[in-house]
């Protein structure tokens, strides 16, 4: 199991895949909050390997994409060679093309990557299917191999998931085309109607066994907007009747002590949204869930 008490941040500074670019300062406010200054406190490490973003500002909107998730996937595929527990901060969703693609490259070839995808939505679209051409709703696609192949072969040339490794929880927002692809592929997903009859924690541990079964690894990328926005109002994109925060709390504590996870994402956190830094607060509740066990708080 890698040491959690010593902690890699790596921000993801861009909003530009999205409709709203907010979310593309939520990393740095992170990295100056004086709520996650207080974490070793708690007897938490951790150590930022910086803020990635695009440096040229005239590129188009997915070569500047491609060069930031290029970026981010070299960074977290050299802190999982050195064996160390990483946590990525978007920004918008796009950033789980990299971080994820960066995790999969450290792997021996033979090895295969879990993932678990908590949202509100699917993420799944390609050029073809998206109604608003916003890459932040085609990551997970992209992850999947399907989509412009500038997303979809980052840092190797095959695609960076599997269908039977992965599963979504949360979902409650969607188009057709995003969901006949993911149905082709039979993916698991938990609708959030499911969430709510079975509990969160029930679901949590049917999908660690899904992303376990045929893996050597497993991450957990987490959408703002796919906790209730009473508990996580600062995201981009607002759908309601998400995941209660005591609920994700009482999932992401699961993970504590899972050997084989080998890093942790929250995307969409827009600062600019927040209320009395609720959402500031419960993402400090997330990393030291994560890594000890419990709550900041």
């Amino acid at each position: 199991m890698l040491d959690r008490k010593a902690v890699y941040f790596v921000g993801y500074a861009s909003g530009i895949a999205g409709s709203d670019s907010g979310s593309g300062d939520g990393p740095a406010v992170l990295k100056n909050s004086s709520i996650l200054a207080k974490l070793n406190k708690k007897g938490l490490a951790y150590h930022w390997e910086g803020l990635i973003k695009s440096t040229n500002q005239s590129a188009s909107i997915l070569d500047k994409i491609t060069e930031q998730c290029t970026k981010l996937a070299q960074s977290v595929e050299g802190l999982c060679r050195q064996h160390k527990f990483f946590m990525v901060f978007g920004g918008d969703h796009s950033c789980a093309i990299g971080t994820w693609s960066g995790a999969r490259s450290a792997l021996d070839a033979e090895d295969e990557l879990g993932l678990i995808w908590i949202d509100a939505h699917m993420d799944s679209h390609t050029p073809e299917t998206t109604p608003t051409g916003n890459i932040h709703g085609m990551p997970l696609a992209s992850l999947l191999g399907y989509g412009d192949a500038k997303l979809t072969h980052i840092m190797k040339a095959y695609p960076t998931l599997k269908p039977e490794n992965i599963c979504l929880i949360g979902v409650r927002s969607y188009e057709d085309g995003e969901a006949e692809l993911l149905k082709k592929l039979n993916v698991r997903i938990f609708f959030m109607d499911e969430v709510k009859e079975r509990g969160m924690e029930v679901v949590m541990k049917e999908a660690l066994s899904i992303v376990k079964k045929h893996t050597s690894h497993f991450g957990v990328t987490l959408d703002i907007d796919a906790i209730d926005p009473a508990d996580a109002p600062a995201t981009g994109v607002v759908e309601s009747n998400g995941i209660p925060g005591k609920d994700i709390y009482k999932a992401v504590k699961m993970l504590a002590h899972e050997d084989r996870l080998i890093g942790f994402e929250i995307a969409e956190f827009d600062p600019h949204k927040d209320k009395n830094h609720m959402t500031e607060k419960l993402i400090s509740n997330l990393i030291t869930l994560v890594t000890l066990g419990e709550t900041y708080d």
